[in-house]
């Protein structure tokens, strides 16, 4: 036996508004008289999933007949602050929507209108009319946070006005009208006092939206800031509305009016969404007056910040205070936040121009540490568009073609001046042709001023598009240590910044915000991992590890597992990755190659469910807005079709043997995680075979295309070209011709000269007369010796590769990742979708003669196989799937949980099956194994597969702690048979060998690896005059028919043999070719898909060495395509 070992609760919690200043009427509630011991943090931490739920079930409600309690109106008593300072979570970020052409800066207009309660001091009264709970009012940080905000604005960019609002008892007052007179409208703030016990917040945004409709300009940007108790008890009321009786603390209710506080509150709900139509509102509160309340007070507190929550324009727009102190500092963020800059950028796509995009930045983004506790806890929405903003403008410009490179930084360098920072400069490979080695990077810098101390803020963006022959180093990956193109990279930009320190006299504390797009997010990444390792820049600057910012998008990998002994370590680091692009899975993980800090995954099928659909639809509402949208074409990633290889079609002149796999659904992401997984390690294996066999091959091809062949040439002539190459390679006749070649060894007519000849017709058909043929000789060559390479053992993989090459290479469009980030980004739109980066999935696999059906935890059904065949299910969200094993397979993500109900359709064994993959570690990191369980037709087993627990939802978990059930149909617990996790279930994986007998009698396929617990088939097909005569291992019959299936559990090696036609082998055992499954094929030759037996099919020799060369043709084509469509895209209109 043989094995090779390879290796929200950041769900970012919004806490719901905390208020403060409760001022009151007289407030009365029924109160059950069972009342536990319990602190507000318990009763927060049990109910915090529960928080925006405006519906309880009744084994929950707090409140039934019995004693009453009141809200006391003329309560002055006053409590003092408790000593401890609570830290604040907020992540409130305004609406400002891109636009097609942008203002210029001083040009843009702000309508800011504060809304502040000044209402004062309250106390609840129980039935008995004692008090047992007073909350202060909170009038001195009310003025005191105004009096920040309007700092803030005063400061900012444009023309921004400010008006004041003020709320007490029935009504609202305008304090000040729109002013830019921020000493008057100080002035004003100072005249403000504490009065009357009730409060009326639709008066107050009835004030508000009676300014925001007197504002003249339809461009100007309009924010409301409320300052809000969460308390609404006085004024108008309604009890049809947003809240209802079912609502939790619906019992309470004003003593003197006896009208439900959450009757008034549906009528400032109705305000504020009128309001939201027209400007950003924001929702402020304080609670920790409310801290201390006793039990019987709590349900109404919820209700307090659910309705403050939803205020806002969104949870983002929403920000719980939990200490009066930093009331200040809150609303000095607001004030940057709604001053963000709003700039136009340029971009190089395709091939002939650059376009146009909007970036919104601010400062503030760097007030804040880079990272927290946790692997994702620093990431930074807005910060991570306005990063690839930045990285999408250090492309290379399409200005000056291929030929004159002097300007190319252009675009980047007009970014950055924009957003005010000095000193640009750029390296010497920025201006001139790229090498096989090569880098572009520039920086520039700006002062900030944070906690009244100053330091310096180096913007560095290192070039990811536009760089040519450089192609050459993201595929040398050197025998050892770190991906070897990336670290030479990593060093220069090394160098560029210690002398761009050193020549900018730039001393004291920095912070760097570094940024870069697939090479160049490689780059970036392994720099990052340098400066957390304790690379100096220089002895005069100071660089904290919360003060690097660094953001890297579709990052391929360069690190090496070994080197990364706490990932912890580089949280600061944040990879955006599509999983659908294939260029992240390089470096190879298999390999031992991962990346620096943490992977933020956007969403897919199978990893994110139910709420896929919904995100995608977002998503897709600024991609096909993108200013060049002709470049990239309509999304296409979900295009993506299995095919597979029919062996009954390889005869000359029959239908092609390439078809659809209509019972495969797997997604393009999963495709990936599984033929490159097996790739490597099949083909692969090591650092040592890639650099021998493939390394040098690859850098022709790329160092040929950009450089010897074409000296004198446009870019657009070259991909043409290639364009021509590719499709005349994988053309019919092309592969004819390569299998007489492979037939006959003569010079004229080598697999060599096959090429030579396609690239020249394709070079006359591209206009291309001027070239060396010397170069043309040496690509060629690599074509052919990649050609030998990759005769592999996968056809099905490879002919899917080859067959989706253009959404291969879609998923890889920059425009494509900076859709998905303006749709979760509140810069750009006003419902911002909601991710938690999370890239794990479980894979079932499920062997036997059974029907299956998976329900989600509200018991809807999902997914089903019914006859071995997936059912189309209306707004079915899970993928259920039969692979080339014919295994039935479902994809489950980890953030939910399922049921599977498992209905045996004859009797048999079963063979159930639960792998847990990781995104980050590019593999299968736990395997759970039911073995052999004994069916009786009818029987029903069920199968409970829960989501991973709070703590382990991130992407570093590798092996979880969930326990999976199945359960027999009498109800009994099932144990596993096998259980493996981390490096264990990497490690568990076995190779399955396919021989003939001889080369001239047949072929059979099925080679490659398995994990163990997963089944094999393998088919052999006998050419003309032979039949087939049986699989055998060590020389031992084992099955007769020419599909078999069985499940992996050791390294096997299968050879086919076959006879003449007319011979009879007799063999010692002819009914043994049964599937070792039982009920999966009967040997009756009917396989488990319905498809007829396959007896003999009259090949030749030319279809068997045809059948090998096609599969060798397909992967040479999926590596050329993934290669030369990275940055440049056809044109494509839908």
């Amino acid at each position: 036996m043989r094995k090779r070992k390879l290796k929200k609760f950041i769900a970012l919690i919004l806490a719901f508004l905390m208020l403060f200043s409760l001022g009151g009427n007289v407030v009365s509630a029924n109160v059950s008289d069972e009342i536990t011991e319990k602190s507000l943090d318990q009763v927060q931490r049990e109910n915090e999933a529960k928080l925006l739920e405006r519906k309880v079930s009744d084994d929950t409600k707090a409140f039934s007949p019995g004693d009453d309690y009141s809200l006391d109106n003329n309560a002055v008593e006053m409590f003092d602050l408790p000593n401890n300072t609570p830290k604040i979570n907020m992540e409130g970020i305004p609406k400002i929507k891109s636009k097609s052409k942008v203002r210029k800066e001083n040009d843009e207009q702000r309508y800011n209108v504060l809304v502040l309660d000044t209402s004062a001091s309250s106390s609840f009264l129980d039935s008995s009319g004692n008090i047992f709970y007073t909350a202060d009012t909170a009038i001195d940080y009310v003025k005191a946070s105004a009096k920040k905000f309007i700092e803030g604005v005063q400061k900012a960019d444009g023309t921004n006005y400010v008006a004041i609002v003020e709320y007490k008892g029935s009504t609202a007052n305008v304090v000040s009208e729109f002013s830019t007179d921020f000493v008057s409208l100080n002035a004003a703030i100072d005249g403000l006092y504490a009065s009357q016990n009730t409060r009326n917040v639709a008066a107050g945004l009835q004030k508000a939206d009676t300014l925001i409709n007197e504002i003249s300009n339809p461009k100007a940007i309009k924010n409301v800031v409320l300052f809000t108790t969460g308390m609404t008890n006085d004024g108008e009321y309604s009890y049809d509305g947003h809240y209802n009786e079912d609502t939790i603390g619906s019992e309470w209710r004003r003593s003197d009016t006896q009208v439900r506080l959450y009757a008034y509150s549906n009528a400032a709900y109705a305000m504020a969404e009128t309001l939201k139509s027209k400007a950003t509102v924001y929702s402020v509160g304080l609670f920790q007056m409310m801290e201390n309340m006793p039990e019987e007070g709590l349900e109404i507190v919820q209700f307090f910040k659910l309705f403050s929550s939803e205020l806002a324009t969104s949870l983002e727009h929403f920000y719980d205070v939990k200490d009066p102190n930093d009331l200040e500092f809150i609303f000095g963020e607001i004030a940057d936040k709604v001053t963000t800059k709003d700039v136009n950028f340029y971009f190089a796509s395709g091939e002939e121009k650059d376009y146009e995009a909007v970036c919104h930045y601010s400062d503030n983004y760097f007030r804040k540490a880079s990272c927290g506790t946790r692997q994702l806890d620093g990431y930074n929405h807005s910060l991570s568009t306005a990063s690839l903003c930045l990285a999408l403008s250090a492309f290379g410009s399409n200005d000056g073609g291929n030929s004159d490179y002097t300007n190319k930084y252009k675009n980047v360098e007009k970014l950055l001046t924009d957003l005010e920072f000095e000193e640009f400069d750029k390296n010497d490979w920025f201006v001139k042709k790229p090498q096989s080695d090569s880098i572009g990077v520039v920086a520039a810098n700006k002062k900030l001023s944070i906690d009244d101390k100053e330091c310096t803020l180096m913007a560095v963006a290192v070039r990811g598009g536009g760089y040519e022959s450089e192609w050459a180093g993201n595929f040398t990956l050197g025998k050892s240590g770190q991906h070897y193109g990336f670290a030479q990279a990593k060093k220069q930009v090394l160098d560029f910044l210690k002398s761009y320190i050193r020549e900018n006299k730039i001393s004291g504390d920095i912070k760097i915000w570094l940024t870069g797009y697939s090479r160049a997010a490689a780059t970036a990444n392994l720099v990052a991992g340098a400066l957390d390792d304790g690379e100096k820049l220089g002895d005069g600057v100071v660089l904290k590890k919360e003060d690097l910012y660094a953001y890297c998008f579709e990052t391929p990998m360069g690190a090496t597992k070994s080197e990364i002994k706490n990932r912890l370590k580089y949280n600061n680091i944040y990879n955006i990755i599509n999983k659908n692009d294939p260029v992240t899975k390089v470096a190879m993980s298999a390999l031992d190659f991962t990346r620096f800090g943490g992977d933020y995954f956007l969403p897919d099928k199978i990893s994110d469910g139910n709420n896929y659909a919904a995100k995608k639809n977002a998503m897709e509402q600024f991609y096909d807005k993108m200013s060049s949208k002709n470049e990239i074409g309509k999304y296409a990633v979900d295009d993506f079709v299995m095919k597979k290889i029919d062996v009954k079609y390889l005869l000359p002149g029959g239908k092609s043997p390439v078809q659809n796999d209509e019972n495969n659904k797997s997604i393009q992401a999963e495709y990936l995680d599984t033929t490159i997984n097996k790739l490597t390690k099949e083909r692969v294996k090591t650092r040592d075979n890639y650099v021998k066999e493939l390394q040098n091959g690859i850098r022709t091809i790329f160092t040929v295309k950009y450089g010897t062949m074409f000296p004198d040439q446009p870019i657009q002539r070259i991909n043409k070209f290639f364009d021509l190459f590719l499709e005349k390679l994988c053309s019919v006749d092309t592969l004819g011709e390569i299998v007489i070649a492979a037939l006959n060894p003569h010079p004229d007519a080598s697999v060599k000269k096959v090429i030579e000849d396609v690239m020249e017709e394709a070079l006359n058909e591209a206009g291309i007369n001027n070239y060396s043929p010397s170069a043309l000789k040496e690509f060629a060559g690599a074509v052919a010796e990649m050609l030998v390479i990759f005769v592999v053992s996968h056809p099905n993989l490879t002919v899917t590769g080859v067959s989706n090459a253009k959404t291969l290479g879609a998923a890889h469009y920059p425009e494509l990742c900076m859709a998905w980030l303006m749709s979760q980004d509140e810069n750009y739109t006003s419902s911002p979708t909601e991710f938690d980066g999370n890239g794990n999935y479980r894979v079932i696999h499920i062997n036997c003669p059974i029907d299956v059906e998976v329900y989600d935890s509200e018991n809807i059904l999902q997914a089903r196989i019914v006859d071995d065949i997936p059912q189309e299910i209306k707004n079915g969200t899970v993928v259920a799937s039969l692979n080339e094993d014919d295994e039935k397979i479902v994809y489950l993500p980890t953030n939910a949980s399922y049921q599977i109900k498992l209905t045996a359709t004859d009797n048999g064994t079963m063979n159930y099956s639960i792998n847990e993959f990781s995104s980050t570690a590019g593999d299968i990191t736990r395997v759970v194994n039911y073995k052999d369980i004994n069916l009786n037709k009818n029987d029903v087993f069920n199968a409970v597969v829960p989501a991973y627990v709070d703590d382990e939802q991130n992407n570093e978990i590798e092996g979880s702690t969930t326990e999976y059930e199945l359960k027999s149909p009498d109800g009994k617990e099932i144990n596993p048979d096998q259980n493996l996790s981390g490096e264990d279930a990497k490690s568990a994986y076995y190779m399955v060998t396919v021989e003939v007998d001889s080369d001239e009698h047949g072929i059979a396929i099925g080679q490659g690896i398995r994990q163990e617990g997963n089944f094999a088939k393998v088919e052999a097909v006998a050419k003309e005059g032979y039949q087939f005569v049986g699989w055998y291992e060590n020389d031992k019959l084992i099955s007769q028919e020419t599909q078999y299936r069985f499940c992996v559990e050791k390294d096997t090696l299968l050879v086919a043999k076959f006879e003449k036609d007319g011979e009879s082998a007799n063999p010692e055992n002819p009914d043994s070719g049964k599937d070792n499954n039982t009920g999966n094929n009967s040997g009756s030759g009917i396989n488990e898909n319905g498809g007829e037996k396959i007896e003999s099919v009259s090949t030749g020799d030319e279809s068997a060495v045809g059948f090998c060369s096609l599969m060798a043709v397909i992967m040479v084509s999926i590596v050329m395509c993934m290669a030369f469509t990275k940055i440049r895209r056809k044109k494509q209109r839908n």
